[in-house]
């Protein structure tokens, strides 16, 4: 069968197309035909060599699934032969390819009403969110959050999440991505690139700073977030890099308001997938799609570019199959 992915680390040069042999499903597993996969900064972070993880090549990339059961394997409980959906692949098995097989208890049934294209759009960036903002952040209604990078993949459902649980909600945006973001619910969207967050986070709060602040960006920015954060708040980073070189003394900062610092590697769970699922299902948060693009090379290797920039807006998803 036909995949992208890669046979070296290395830059975008070092993208292929792969012919693998079709994967059969194991006790526990179902076989997937991939309609669409969605795109992540974590795609070009492997294909660099940037994540310490015991990869084989070749590896096929792409790690945000939607499609349908094509087979099952034994013993598993929830899935037959035509049901659709939608999943984040382990990172170790990429799924950019025209089938992938996935252990059932990280899959849920795609959202009725959503194209397939949309669905893949969701489920890494959503668990993100989910996880950082009520695992890690434990926001409640009527609190005030900060989201860095609200028009990114993240950001576009952390926006929409806190704002579904009734908090007030600051957000960060390049200045082309404003109405967008106040589209998604944002109380306030602060252009990053001429306002300072710090001063304008605490404009808002009358000089108490936020309850909580989601970071997407990490390096300066995180450090920065200590002063925009009120006391006994709590910060969720999910950007390990751009760390090299910070005074890590600004850290004191979160001393002396008694913070809360969680760094936050998404973790592949049913049970928030399907919670994602029911909030798309009924309007509540809708997938945020820049562009759809096809499954060829060249085209990957242009998304990959342009999602390593940071300056994104939504997701990238790649259209593998016809729907």
């Amino acid at each position: 069968m036909r995949a992208l992915g890669i046979s070296k680390f290395g830059g975008t040069e070092v993208l292929e197309q792969l012919t693998i042999d079709k994967p059969e499903p194991g006790r526990g597993q179902v076989l997937v035909k991939v309609f669409a996969c969605g795109l992540n900064p974590v795609d070009y972070k492997i294909r660099q060599g940037m994540l310490p993880l015991p990869f084989e090549l070749p590896l096929v990339l792409g790690y945000d699934v939607s499609g349908e059961v094509e087979a099952v394997g034994p013993d598993v409980a929830d899935y037959e032969v035509g049901d659709e959906v939608f999943y984040s692949a382990e990172l170790l098995s990429g799924a950019l390819a025209e089938y992938h097989v996935v252990n059932e208890d990280i899959v849920a049934l795609k959202p009725s009403g959503l194209l397939h294209a949309e669905a893949a759009s969701v489920p890494l960036a959503g668990l993100t969110a989910w996880q950082a903002l009520f695992d890690r952040a434990a926001i409640k209604p009527g609190e005030v959050v900060l989201v860095h990078g609200g028009a990114g993949g993240v950001g576009s459902i952390a926006v929409q999440l806190a704002c579904w649980i009734g908090c007030e909600v600051i957000a960060t945006a390049g200045r082309d991505n404003i109405e967008l973001v106040e589209e998604l619910g944002a109380d306030a969207v602060i252009d990053y690139a001429s306002q300072d967050f710090v001063q304008a986070a605490l404009e808002a709060t009358s000089g108490e700073g936020v309850d909580a602040i989601l970071d997407t960006v990490g390096g300066d920015t995180f450090l920065k977030s200590f002063d925009a954060l009120m006391s006994h708040g709590r910060l969720v980073s999910i950007v390990p890099e751009h760390m090299e070189g910070q005074p890590l003394e600004a850290l004191a900062k979160a001393f002396f308001k008694n913070a809360e610092v969680h760094f936050h590697f998404m973790e592949r769970e049913r049970p928030a997938l399907d919670a994602l699922g029911r909030l798309l299902e009924r309007g509540f948060i809708e997938p945020v799609v820049n562009e759809v693009i096809p499954f060829e090379v060249e085209d990957v290797a242009r998304a990959h570019e342009q999602m390593a920039t940071g300056h994104g807006r939504g997701k990238l998803v790649v259209a593998v199959e016809k729907e």
